[in-house]
């Protein structure tokens, strides 16, 4: 087994004591850390509830900060995420956002107790035990920002519930 797999084993033993000693708040409030690099995910409200976007995230830790997105998928019934690093503001060409998006994925989240898996939430939902963003750190690892980015390690896909921001 990889070191990254025992890590999110451990975590997986250890969540549940955490998950029940910490409240809870709505996931635009929540910060998730992962255990690999260091790197921070938090979410932040949207704003709008006509926007077509679900949930705004950023993702930190070493140089790195980046701007992620949700937007719910009808087609597939699914949360479709986007992890972006300096994409052009406004209206932008389909070459464009490819060249700036560094992951793109279903963002799962994980409830310990039960093990259950399941699709992210709407906006107003509890922040759940983990998120998991399948391949996220791969994506970091072989994009171009790896040699600019200060990490140590390559990130992990798991991100675990660390606390609620302050409004």
């Amino acid at each position: 087994m990889k070191a990254p797999f025992k890590t999110w084993l451990v975590s997986l033993c250890l969540l549940p004591g955490m998950a029940e000693a910490q409240e809870r708040c709505a996931i635009e409030k929540a910060v998730f850390t992962e255990a690999e690099a260091g790197t921070t995910l938090s979410f932040r409200p949207v704003g709008s509830d006509a926007a077509a976007v679900s949930h705004l995230f950023t993702i930190t830790g070493g140089k790195l900060k980046l701007d992620g997105h949700i937007m719910y998928d009808e087609e597939t019934r699914r949360p479709g995420g986007m992890v972006m690093n300096n994409c052009p503001e406004g209206d932008a060409t389909g070459t464009e956002l490819r060249a700036c998006t560094i992951w793109t994925g279903v963002p799962y989240v994980l409830d310990v107790a039960t093990g259950h898996i399941d699709i992210l939430g709407p906006e107003g939902s509890e922040a759940p035990d983990a998120i998991l963003m399948p391949g996220f750190g791969p994506a970091i690892r072989h994009s171009a920002l790896w040699d600019k980015s200060g990490l140590g390690q390559v990130p992990w896909d798991l991100y675990e519930f660390k606390e609620c921001r302050a409004a």
